[in-house]
């Protein structure tokens, strides 16, 4: 039976090692996109494997709809990866201004919070699903405090997740990384997801270059 993923969150090169790898190994893959610039384009050669669906962090109507529209599209998904990353202020937090701290906070807390919770709602309303989480830095040695900040607020929001839905049909299960080589962690976050699931379940595993480091809150 064909797999299919749902790729959405915070668009960075993980989201697209991610969705190659995917495809590699013979995934249909929906992938989202923002809805405010064009659509990415599909290869002929990869056809109907890949499709891109709009969709706007800053809005759950809009997390609503993507979904909607690709369980039509899909008749039905079970395997979802929210990409969570760096916000990309790199300024000490006094020197950052309150207005980006705002705009910021609505791209990346408020807009993960949305798809997260209209993800678990359609998973529990169709029997169960897998929901995994992805905070992906790409080889930072230190965040600026704001990145730290939200860092910090997605491993807590998992590890709550893993208790309030552990007698849930719903999997969850979160990863960190930071490393330069995107396409070795998003191998590793898929070796996870389809041939190790039920080892990574409910917990927060961290990928580092000195090996992997499970953990679980």
């Amino acid at each position: 039976m064909e797999e299919t993923i749902l790729i959405t969150g915070k668009h960075s090169a993980i989201s697209d090692d991610l969705i190659q790898e995917s495809l590699n190994r013979g995934a249909r893959v929906f992938a989202t996109h923002d809805g405010a610039g064009e659509q990415p384009e599909v290869p002929d050669t990869i056809g109907d494997a890949l499709t891109y669906v709009a969709w706007s962090r800053r809005s759950l109507l809009s997390a609503r709809s993507m979904l909607l529209t690709v369980d039509r599209e899909s008749s039905g998904f079970r395997r979802a990866v929210v990409v969570c990353a760096p916000e990309g202020v790199h300024s000490p937090l006094h020197e950052t201004q309150s207005a980006l701290v705002e705009e910021r906070i609505d791209l990346s807390l408020k807009g993960y919070l949305f798809v997260i919770k209209e993800l678990s709602a359609y998973f529990l309303r169709n029997g169960g699903g897998e929901l995994s989480i992805l905070w992906y830095d790409g080889g930072a040695e230190i965040l600026a405090p704001l990145d730290a900040a939200i860092v910090g607020a997605i491993r807590e929001l998992a590890r709550s997740l893993f208790a309030f839905y552990e007698n849930e049909p719903l999997r969850i299960r979160g990863f960190e990384a930071s490393d330069a080589e995107s396409r070795a962690v998003a191998r590793w976050v898929l070796d996870s997801i389809f041939d190790k699931s039920g080892k990574s379940v409910g917990r927060w595993i961290k990928y580092g270059r000195s090996g992997i480091l499970p953990f679980r809150h």
